[in-house]
């Protein structure tokens, strides 16, 4: 007998295995791309509205940790890395007044401000709805009288997904270091 009961239900169990390793692979797939620096790993975002799913980069290196030697001067290209680089956390802010911190905190009523600060800041982040097509690029650079902020303050999935464009953040020296 071609379709006896027994196989029937092997058959059922073998497909909805796949089924739950398809739908459960997808839940697990971290955006990987090439940069002329070396691999970044980003993570998925979903955006609440829409069903189009953003690659998140977060923490990209863009200049060389400004630090030492290079505290006050124009920003060098990074170093290259041979590993996969995660991308999927934020990076520390850049240094800034701690007063001014806890204004703005107050003002933005928000938790950006929650991570550490370093010279070590000069990352950005991009937001992309999708990996291979050639998308319209926005530049977002944060405020804050170039005396506090971080690019964490904001997050580009929402843009990027119902804009249909490439979200990309950065993170600059503040203060002294930067401007004064």
């Amino acid at each position: 007998m071609l379709f006896s009961s027994a196989r029937l239900q092997r058959w059922g169990a073998v497909l909805g295995l796949l089924l739950v390793a398809a739908v459960e692979g997808q839940g697990n797939y971290r955006p990987e791309v090439a940069t002329k620096y070396g691999r970044l790993r980003g993570k998925l975002a979903s955006v609440e509205g829409t069903s189009q799913p953003v690659n998140v980069f977060l923490g990209i290196p863009f200049a060389r940790p400004p630090v030492g030697a290079l505290r006050f001067s124009p920003p060098q290209p990074p170093e290259p890395w041979s590993h996969v680089r995660e991308a999927t956390s934020n990076p520390p802010m850049c240094l800034q007044d701690s007063g001014w911190i806890d204004t703005f905190r107050k003002m933005m009523k928000g938790n950006f401000l929650n991570l550490p600060v370093s010279e070590d800041c000069l990352y950005c982040f991009v937001f992309t709805p999708d990996l291979k097509a050639k998308l319209p690029v926005m530049v977002w650079i944060h405020g804050g009288g170039l005396i506090v902020g971080a690019a964490s303050m904001l997050d580009g999935s929402a843009l990027s997904a119902y804009e249909h464009v490439v979200v990309v953040m950065i993170q600059y020296r503040l203060g002294l270091p930067g401007f004064f």
